[in-house]
């Protein structure tokens, strides 16, 4: 399986798109992030959905283990802002949510944040996963770790250690679930879980 100049491309995007839209295009976050995660979900289905694990078992196990991996990543955040707290570094916390809420009203920053999840799992926990799963070498049949490791280092770019740390909690929960019931699941995981520490129950507003 060689490597063409289009996998490069497909494979190392994510370093330059990830700078331009959380330093360069900081004021405008959200809406960079849209259109970063929609670039990198298109090119995907034009030229990598060969790769992608749809979905495995059916609706009913899938959607569930999308809500559980919800949960886990709820809970994981919850405890990961008293540690902030504890460490003092819950500003960086409060500057990812600055970024978000200075664009828009509560609809259509929900509209973008499912966006930016389906378009995340489509490239992070499908075409890239699933390519790195085949390519030979250290992770051929592993490219779920693949994919949560690289997620996680392509967030340092961020400059926001609690980021990168969220990151990874992220990486590796919704690449195993993709693993194993294909990205329907992770993306209702990633989805319903954006939503919940975003929107409807963030973390800051139960922790006064």
């Amino acid at each position: 399986m060689k490597t063409t100049p289009t996998d490069l491309l497909y494979l190392l995007l994510p370093l330059a798109l990830w700078p331009a839209t959380f330093i360069v295009f900081k004021s405008q976050f959200i809406y960079a992030m849209s259109i970063s995660t929609l670039i990198l979900g298109a090119f995907t289905l034009v030229r990598y959905r060969r790769y992608v694990r749809w979905s495995r078992g059916g609706l009913p196990s899938v959607f569930l283990w999308g809500l559980a991996g919800a949960a886990a990543l709820y809970a994981i955040f919850f405890i990961g802002y008293l540690a902030a707290i504890h460490l003092g570094m819950a500003g960086y916390v409060y500057q990812v949510y600055s970024e978000i809420y200075a664009q828009n009203g509560f609809a259509l920053t929900a509209v973008l944040l499912a966006l930016i999840g389906v378009f995340e799992e489509l490239y992070w926990r499908g075409g890239l996963q699933g390519y790195m799963d085949k390519k030979p070498g250290r992770f051929k049949g592993k490219g779920w770790l693949a994919s949560a490791l690289y997620y996680s280092a392509v967030h340092i770019s961020t400059l926001n250690p609690v980021l990168v740390a969220a990151a990874m909690f992220v990486g590796f929960t919704a690449s195993s679930i993709a693993y194993r019931k294909g990205i329907a699941a992770s993306t209702v995981t990633h989805v319903v879980w954006i939503e919940l520490i975003v929107l409807i129950l963030p973390v800051f507003h139960i922790i006064a």
